[in-house]
């Protein structure tokens, strides 16, 4: 009786631990698939899709086989693959493979792409996923729905991109770029160029921003740029891709170092990169379509920054997948902007060391003016910062939504004609040299105290204006002339204008140095007519008339 007692036992825990093992398997089935949504449940025509099986097995204590078996409906095929085995039967087409699940964790998975025939009826269907041990079962019922659809008239418009039922009809339609995160176009950068950072003086530049040292992972794991890939897919497959792009030098036609891979950094390498993702030149990502007849993408491309160089390339952008591959190629510019930038830096240095000597006759032109002119000019740099800061700082953000980068063309009227008026009417009352750099320092540190834009740039950008400005004024013989006539104020207020288009270039230059920020030749050029010249000479020009009113009400 014992003795029967204990086989009892011996079978009970035996069955129990291979419940046990079987519970211990997890079966995740989707069709169509999609890196997107997963769950389309839907099929179109003879479109071909990705079936993806996942089998997981953990607190296995050994390894064991496992048999997968997919019966699929009448109508259903699957595209060759050396791994799996297919049957034809009179209910549909039977396709099997074997797994090995290893001990403890592990994963398999796979992907298998089926083409809708004729044949495969409108409506719902079911594809039933058996995994089976050795003694025990999973199955899984997969029902999705099937429609007829209808040829597509952009196919038949285009010969040479006929439907081929033999080929997954799927191709590159377009490239666009550079774009933002978003896919705009930004019109201040000129198609096809890519500008990157000249990484020799990074750290400084971060220090002059307020940043701090150079963190080189945020460098080489932030996208120089975004690509704007427009697929067509007539078809309507679903498809799991792999997206390339490479450089390719134009004189050889082989592929140039320049582009990467960005992921993890380590503190091994400090660049950003992790293991073999650095090391291959070109930059890489999974597109997914989704069943879509136009489908876009927007792509990162990554840069290496030491080892990129300047010039013209061909960007050749390779979509694979499943045995077939589209290539297409554009013409791009690899583009550093340094001379410009450089001289832009040096010459706001120079004007900060030129207020630096010169600080002792700042000191002498408020003993000049006395008490009643520093109050005069305290009240000038309040009422700009008011005006002119203030607006700026709180609606410039939204006037960039609606206008974009012309937002600068609007808000360049404060900039322009409220500050030269204020200079200019100011000048009038008191003509003494330092009258510009007072009013400018005053300025710039109420915007220090209330905006807190003590940085090492801003200071250098308020260095610029006393110097231009003031050396303008004392060449021109404004100081020193006694009668202010109407013909002799125009050509200053031209000459201020000029000099205002020098400062906007010299501004632009240090924000594209700084900040990386890259502007069109012809943008900077527009704001240089249009916010430096037109505006500061019509401010000049009113507040030579609004100074000439003020000296008169100080007068009486």
């Amino acid at each position: 009786m014992l003795k029967r007692n204990f086989w009892w036992i011996v079978v009970v825990v035996f069955m129990l631990a291979q419940t046990a093992f079987a519970e211990g398997i997890n079966l995740e089935t989707t069709y169509p698939y999609s890196l997107n949504h997963k769950n389309i449940h839907k099929t179109v025509g003879s479109a071909t899709n990705p079936l993806y099986i996942n089998i997981e097995s953990y607190d296995a204590p050994d390894p064991q086989d496992v048999d997968v078996e997919i019966i699929l409906p009448e109508g259903l095929f699957c595209n060759d693959d050396a791994a799996w085995q297919k049957i034809k039967t009179d209910q549909g087409l039977i396709i099997k493979r074997s797994w090995l699940l290893p001990a403890n964790y592990g994963q398999n998975f796979d992907l298998l792409y089926l083409m809708a025939s004729e044949e495969l009826a409108e409506g719902k269907h079911d594809i039933v996923v058996k995994v089976s041990g050795k003694s025990w079962q999973k199955n899984n019922v997969i029902t999705f729905s099937h429609e007829l659809g209808a040829k597509s008239e952009d196919v038949i418009d285009q010969p040479t991109k006929q439907l081929d039922k033999s080929k997954f009809n799927w191709y590159i339609q377009s490239i666009t770029l550079p774009v933002d995160n978003l896919g705009n176009k930004d019109d201040r950068i000129q198609n096809g160029t890519i500008y990157i950072k000249d990484t020799a003086l990074e750290s400084f530049r971060n220090r002059m921003t307020g940043d701090g040292a150079t963190n080189w992972a945020a460098v080489f794991n932030h996208p120089a740029a975004h690509i704007l890939l427009e697929m067509r897919n007539p078809q309507q497959d679903t498809r799991i891709l792999k997206f390339r792009a490479e450089l390719i030098d134009k004189a050889t036609g082989r592929p140039a170092v320049g582009l990467c891979t960005a992921s993890q950094s380590d503190s091994e390498t400090e660049h950003g990169w992790g293991g073999q993702a650095g090391s291959e030149d070109a930059s890489t990502a999974m597109i997914s379509l989704d069943g879509k007849k136009n489908q876009t993408f927007i792509l990162p491309l990554y840069i290496d920054y030491f080892r990129a160089v300047e010039g013209e390339y061909n960007l050749r952008v390779t979509v694979s997948g499943n045995g077939q591959e589209k290539i297409q190629e554009v013409p791009i510019t690899i583009a550093k902007k340094r001379s410009m930038g450089l001289f832009a830096v040096a010459f706001s240095f120079i004007c900060f060391i030129l207020v630096c000597l010169t600080v002792g006759k700042l000191k002498k032109c408020i003993f000049n003016i006395g008490a009643k002119g520093a109050i005069t000019i305290a009240l000038f740099a309040a009422v700009a910062f008011g005006s002119i800061v203030v607006p700026t700082t709180l609606f410039g953000d939204l006037l960039h939504v609606f206008l974009g980068p012309f937002s600068g063309l609007v808000t360049g009227v404060l900039n322009g004609v409220l500050l030269y008026l204020l200079v200019m009417s100011l000048l009038v009352i008191y003509r003494k040299p330092g009258i510009v750099a007072l009013m400018f320092l005053l300025k710039w540190m109420l915007a220090g105290l209330m905006f807190g834009r003590f940085t090492p740039l801003g200071i250098l950008t308020y260095m610029v204006y006393i110097v231009v400005l003031e050396s303008v004024l004392y060449i021109s013989g404004f100081y020193r002339k006694k009668d202010l006539t109407p013909g002799y104020v125009f050509m200053v207020a031209i000459l201020i204008g000029v000099a205002d288009a020098f400062i906007t270039m010299i501004n632009l230059e240090q924000m594209m140095f700084f900040y990386r920020l890259y502007y069109a030749d012809w943008y900077i050029g527009l704001y240089m007519l249009i916010n430096g010249l037109l505006y500061s000479s019509i401010g000049s020009w009113l507040g030579y008339k609004v100074g000439i009113k003020l000296q008169q009400v100080m007068g009486e």
